[in-house]
C-alpha cells in the first residue's frame, strides 16, 4: 500500500534517489544530489514542508511532489490566490500513473486550503521559485515535452494548455551582433552597462536567485536615463552537468513606451558579444511561443527552438 505525507527532515536523500531513478529528459540535472536539493529547493526561506508531498512503497520512496506560490505585485511577499503543482516525479513502478495521480490531488488540495482559486500545473520564472538549475534550463518552462510521463499526469487530471513555452538556444562561437543603420544609431546615442552580482531589486528576486551569479546589462541613454535592461546567469548547476560554459537569459525589460524601436534587439546583441568574449558558449532563452514579435527577435539573433515545455491550468 502507498503512502503520501508532507516532507520531513530525513528526506532530502530520499527525494535525491527519487529524480535519479525517474525519466525526467535530459533537461533534468543529473546526478541528483541531496546537497543540490538543498541549494536549489529547501533552503529558500518560501518553502513550505506542507506543499512537498512524499510517496512511499514500504519503506522505498517512489515519488513526489512540489506546490508553490509565486510573489504578490510588489514581490515583498507570497501571493496564494494562484498556485502550481511544480512538478510530479515517480519512479518506474507497476502504480505508476496511479501514484501520479494521487500525488497531484494531494498537491492541489494544498494549493486550495492556502486559499488559490487558479491552479496551475509547470513552474515559471514568475510561478513557484524553484528548481532553477535542476530543471528546464534558463527558466522554468512548464512541464517539458521530454517528460511525457509528467505532462501524462496532469492530462489525466483534466489540466488544460495555457501557454506554449520554446526553449531556444544559440552557439555563441564567432558571434558579432548584428549591423545596421538602426543598431549604429542605437550604438551612438546609448551606453551598455555590465553589472556583475547586481543588487536584488525585490525581496522576491533576492530570495528566488540567492545563490545564483547574476550579469546584468543596462542600456541607458545621453542624459543616463534607463532605457531596458536584461539580466543572464551561469545556469548552474545543468551547464557543468552538460560540459558546456553557458548563460541563460532570466529576463529582458525595455522601459516605458521604448519597445519596438530595436533596443531589445541591440541589449541582448551586445550582451552576447560580451558573454561570448568572457568564454561562454552556449546562450539560452524561454519564449511563449505565442509571442511572436519576441520568436522573431531571437531568431533574427540566430537562436533556434530546441525543445517545448507546457503550462497547464486546471480546468
Amino acid at each position: 500500500m502507498i503512502e503520501y505525507r508532507c516532507f520531513r527532515n530525513e528526506d532530502p536523500p530520499r527525494l535525491a534517489d527519487i529524480w535519479r531513478t525517474a525519466d525526467l529528459g535530459p533537461a533534468a540535472f543529473q546526478p541528483m544530489t541531496a546537497a543540490w536539493l538543498e541549494a536549489c529547493v529547501f533552503s529558500r526561506p518560501y518553502f513550505d514542508r506542507e506543499g512537498l508531498i512524499v510517496a512511499l512503497d514500504g519503506d522505498r520512496p517512489v515519488g513526489f511532489a512540489h506546490a508553490a506560490f509565486g510573489p504578490n505585485a510588489s514581490k515583498s511577499g507570497i501571493e496564494t490566490s494562484t498556485g502550481t503543482t511544480m512538478v510530479v516525479v515517480v519512479v518506474p513502478h507497476d502504480q505508476h500513473a496511479a501514484i501520479g495521480d494521487a500525488l497531484l490531488a494531494r498537491c492541489e488540495d494544498y494549493l486550495r486550503r492556502r486559499g488559490s482559486q487558479t491552479i496551475l500545473g509547470g513552474g515559471t520564472p514568475d510561478i513557484g521559485g524553484f528548481y532553477l538549475g535542476l530543471y528546464g534550463g534558463s527558466g522554468l518552462p512548464g512541464i517539458l515535452d521530454s517528460s511525457p510521463r509528467m505532462q501524462e499526469v496532469f492530462a489525466r487530471a483534466g489540466y488544460a494548455e495555457a501557454e506554449r513555452i520554446a526553449v531556444m538556444r544559440r552557439s555563441l562561437s564567432g558571434f558579432r551582433p548584428p549591423v545596421n543603420r538602426l543598431q549604429l544609431a542605437i550604438r551612438r546615442s546609448t551606453t551598455l552597462r555590465v553589472i556583475d552580482e547586481p543588487a536584488r531589486r525585490s525581496w522576491w528576486e533576492a530570495a528566488a536567485t540567492t545563490g545564483i551569479a547574476l550579469r546584468r546589462y543596462e542600456l541607458r541613454g545621453q542624459d543616463e536615463s534607463l532605457l531596458g535592461h536584461g539580466s543572464f546567469w551561469d545556469m548552474q548547476p545543468l551547464a557543468t552537468a552538460w560540459g558546456v560554459v553557458a548563460a541563460g537569459l532570466m529576463r529582458v525589460d525595455i522601459e516605458g513606451d521604448r519597445r519596438r524601436r530595436g533596443l531589445a534587439n541591440y541589449l541582448i546583441a551586445e550582451a552576447l558579444h560580451d558573454l561570448a568574449q568572457e568564454g561562454v558558449t552556449i546562450a539560452e532563452a524561454h519564449v511563449v511561443a505565442a509571442n511572436d514579435a519576441a520568436m522573431q527577435l531571437f531568431l533574427k539573433l540566430g537562436f533556434q527552438t530546441t525543445s517545448h515545455g507546457t503550462l497547464y491550468r486546471r480546468g
